[in-house]
């Protein structure tokens, strides 16, 4: 009577084990069956959302048992290789597998052969030792397995999987500007001398303007009285923004850009917000307690909060404070396909009192932006583009508005949980006491 032994269908079971989990992954089985020399199958790299067959070969030895694995403990295990079967599995031109499992368990466990092996003195220990941890076989190995089939020498890979992926830029999309700008003959040399005349009759005043050739330009009415003290009597023209923001002329867009910037460090004053020109960057002001602050705004799935003006005490006197530290960004007005964007570089200011720069702010500028990650500095980015577009920066004398931060949808990208780990991870003083929200 012919008869199969247990060996036999432990065997098959392992492969079966194989199988099932290869197929979840996504990839196609191929069991050698009959007669073979130490492969019982091979896999190959299928992309799973697309169908599409790579012929990126593996190639599978299953070892299976049912009793205890050798030397095994709750963390691992050994195997023993024979030396005719590593130099079988060596001299190939393709990557082998070893799977050692328990099918009555449901567990497996593998490793690369050509990897484990390629240190001779591993080679000749012929001894496997597996971490059961790091060498479970489960889908979750998918990654792994294309891993192995990419050529060094080639530089060939897999490609991108399709995926809705989103990338946010750092591109704020100014919605809207004023129809018109005004000009006007003046005999005031520069914007300080202007400032100093209006200063000496009144407390508040536009400062959204620029000079150039004895010429005052503006986005506020200069005909109306506030501006008579600088302006020439009749020489107020009213002009349509669109036809400058468009201009073709390189002085014109540059004087245009100027006017932009003066505009907007006008508006942002309102909102608690200064610019450096030391600096070149705008920063939250500290207010005349200089208590610590925090800003809410929308970030991209919740509501957020961060640290935005902070005193840092120094380490050798508690009751003397080291410097402040200013949230800040550089912004720069920039033009793609007729339209005009705000583009966002995050950044911090450093004060001895709220307003001078401290000695220190050169050092602890660098330390900050070591310690930063992407996910640090795009939060960032995104509380700026929020507290752009606030509602209650879009009052009367709010002149430039913005949409929200500018965004593009890909059918590829990258797996987030794979980079994602490998970026460190930043502490909570360094993003400014930052709720999880503001990081989204």
């Amino acid at each position: 009577m012919k008869k199969i032994t247990n060996a036999a269908m432990i065997g098959d079971l392992g492969v079966t084990l194989i199988q099932r989990v290869v197929q979840e992954m996504g990839f196609l089985w191929y069991p050698t069956g009959g007669t073979e020399a130490g492969i019982d199958g091979t896999i190959e790299i299928r992309h799973k959302e697309t169908g599409e067959a790579t012929n990126l070969i593996i190639q599978v030895q299953s070892k299976a048992s049912e009793g205890p694995f050798q030397a095994e403990t709750a963390t691992g295990f050994e195997y023993l290789c024979a030396e005719r079967d590593i130099d079988y599995w060596m001299n190939g031109n393709t990557p082998v597998i070893l799977i050692r499992s328990r099918p009555s368990r449901n567990e497996a466990y593998w490793i690369s052969i050509q990897n484990y092996f390629a240190d001779p003195a591993t080679r000749a220990s012929r001894k496997i030792q597996f971490d059961k941890s790091a060498s479970r076989f489960a889908v979750s190995s998918r990654a792994q397995l294309e891993a192995l089939t990419l050529p060094i020498s080639t530089g060939m890979d897999l490609g991108s999987e399709p995926r809705n992926e989103i990338i946010y830029s750092d591109l704020v999309p100014v919605r809207s500007l004023p129809e018109c700008y005004y000009t006007a003959r003046t005999e005031f040399a520069n914007q300080k001398s202007v400032l100093a005349e209006l200063a000496s009759s009144r407390k508040h005043f536009p400062r959204g303007f620029v000079i150039h050739g004895k010429a005052i330009y503006s986005f506020h009415d200069l005909g109306e009285g506030t501006w008579s003290a600088v302006c020439e009597a009749g020489t107020v023209e009213r002009n349509t923004t669109a036809d400058w923001a468009h201009t073709a002329e390189p002085q014109q867009g540059r004087l245009f850009v100027e006017l932009l910037n003066a505009t907007l460090r006008d508006q942002l004053y309102g909102d608690g917000i200064s610019f450096s020109k030391m600096e070149d960057c705008f920063f939250m002001r500290g207010g005349e307690d200089l208590q610590d602050q925090s800003r809410s705004y929308e970030s991209r799935q919740k509501a957020a909060t961060r640290t935005v003006f902070k005193a840092y005490r120094s380490k050798k006197d508690k009751e003397q404070i080291s410097y402040y530290r200013h949230a800040a960004f550089s912004g720069s007005f920039v033009s793609y396909g007729g339209r005009w964007y705000l583009q966002i570089t995050p950044t911090y200011r450093f004060t001895k009192d709220g307003f001078r720069p401290s000695h220190l702010s050169a050092l602890a500028l660098s330390g900050i932006k070591r310690l930063e990650n992407n996910q640090a500095v795009h939060g960032q980015v995104v509380m700026w583009a929020s507290l752009l577009r606030e509602e209650t920066l879009f009052s009367a004398n709010q002149l430039i508005q913005f949409d929200e931060l500018l965004q593009f949808s890909l059918d590829q990208g990258f797996d987030d949980a794979s980079w994602l780990k490998r970026e460190p991870a930043v502490p909570s003083s360094i993003l400014g006491d930052v709720g999880q929200g503001a990081l989204l």
